[in-house]
């Protein structure tokens, strides 16, 4: 306790070395959690706006399906199996979708199509289709007709009132055809999506394909991100792994895990720049301190305070100046996380259209969560502690006469 007293006083004997090295320790984890939380912030969204876009966060199929997506690969859906999937506590809801391949066309124009069976009101719960309808109606549960992307819309020259014929291949080779009224438009910002995507309900797309009572797949929402996979190994050790796969959307799409992995080590890289760049800040900080009390230090040993105990009140005063920078830059960086984290940067011009094009919404969130705030922390204290490294061998070292000689 004595040497928390003494060090305390030391560190305000010289106000001015004090603030210099408790403000290269608020800049380096200010800077630091601004760069985190925004980067974090980012990742968040990218995934929220993939598995909220179509594919949930995690899918059953039939073994197989994933690597071969043909209608023959589709299974029955259960009573067992929609059992099983009521057990797993942590879902929030699923959607049933029966997808497929077809020809879509309207008066002179033909295109290829992905057309999608579903339940309306779960897949709206799971992707928000009916807040991306821009014309029309949206498909009730039992409807008899279609909804319509924009660009394949504009392709096809098909409004909603018109009728779009469907012709393809069906369950086990029937011939499948048909025509839908168009009861809306909707819009998906990913120019893929937008160009090739038809609805339907449910019913009516097995009774397309000749599918009764079957799904390609079902997809899967939480309420708790941090809890899907999780949930998914729990579906996946009650379902049989010979009849079905479950799949988290990492494993759908290894190609976005890999993308936002190597943005991910780009940014580590940025931070351990800055973070060495404060390193050596706060090293020439305290080989100043050191140079400027020498004298002290030798005078203390020379009336007879052991060098361990001078080691203990140096390496406290360097504890506490680091304690107050990382304490003010967390005070100072945590309200304007929490604010960016509700009100997110809105992102505009050409770099907002590149976005939207990808499919994502022209804004920059902040992540919102402890563990980068214990990690920039303690990262910043390991620093410190490295850097007390110094004082430590030179006071070890010191003799009185060397000392008293500065």
């Amino acid at each position: 306790m004595e040497t928390i007293k003494i060090a305390w006083r030391n560190l305000w004997r010289n106000k001015r070395r004090t603030l210099i090295t408790s403000a290269s320790v608020f800049f380096a984890i200010f800077l630091a959690l601004l760069m985190r939380g925004f980067q974090l912030g980012s990742y968040d969204l990218m995934v929220y706006n993939i598995v909220h876009a179509y594919s949930g966060y995690f899918q059953v199929h039939a073994t197989g399906y994933w690597d071969d997506k043909i209608i023959n690969n589709s299974f029955e859906y259960t009573p067992e199996l929609q059992q099983k999937i009521s057990e797993v506590p942590e879902v929030d809801g699923y959607a049933l979708r029966l997808e497929s391949f077809a020809l879509g066309s309207f008066g002179m124009q033909t295109k290829g199509v992905m057309v999608t069976g579903i339940v309306p009101d779960e897949e709206n719960q799971l992707t928000g289709l009916q807040k991306k309808l821009v014309e029309g109606s949206y498909l009730l549960p039992d409807d008899d007709g279609a909804l319509v992307s924009q660009k394949l819309a504009k392709y096809l020259k098909i409004s909603p009132g018109d009728t779009l014929v469907l012709i393809g291949q069906g369950f086990h080779g029937m011939s499948a055809a048909g025509i839908f009224p168009v009861r809306g438009i909707v819009h998906f910002p990913s120019p893929d999506l937008d160009s090739r995507m038809v609805y339907l309900s449910l019913p009516s797309s097995q009774g397309l394909f000749s599918a009764d009572n079957r799904l390609t797949s079902i997809s899967f929402n939480v309420p708790d991100v941090k809890k899907y996979e999780k949930a998914a190994a729990i579906l996946k050790g009650r379902l049989d792994p010979a009849t079905y796969e479950v799949m988290t959307w990492k494993e759908m799409m290894p190609d976005v895990v890999q993308q936002i992995q190597s943005d991910n080590v780009s940014g580590l890289i940025m931070l351990g720049i800055l973070y060495m760049i404060v390193g050596f800040g706060i090293f020439g900080t305290i080989l100043m301190l050191f140079s400027e009390r020498t004298r002290e230090f030798g005078m203390m040993i020379a009336i007879g305070m052991p060098k361990l105990n001078l080691i203990r009140i140096v390496v406290t005063e360097l504890f506490m100046t680091g304690f107050l920078g990382v304490i003010a830059g967390i005070v100072a960086a945590v309200p304007l996380l929490y604010y960016f984290h509700i009100h997110p940067i809105p992102i505009t011009g050409e770099m907002a259209e590149t976005t939207i094009q990808m499919g994502f919404e022209p804004i920059m969130p902040a992540a919102w969560e402890a563990s980068y705030f214990l990690g920039q922390s303690l990262t910043v204290v390991i620093i410190m502690l490295v850097v007390m490294i110094l004082p430590v061998v030179k006071i070890s070292r010191l003799t009185v006469i060397t000392a008293l000689r500065k």
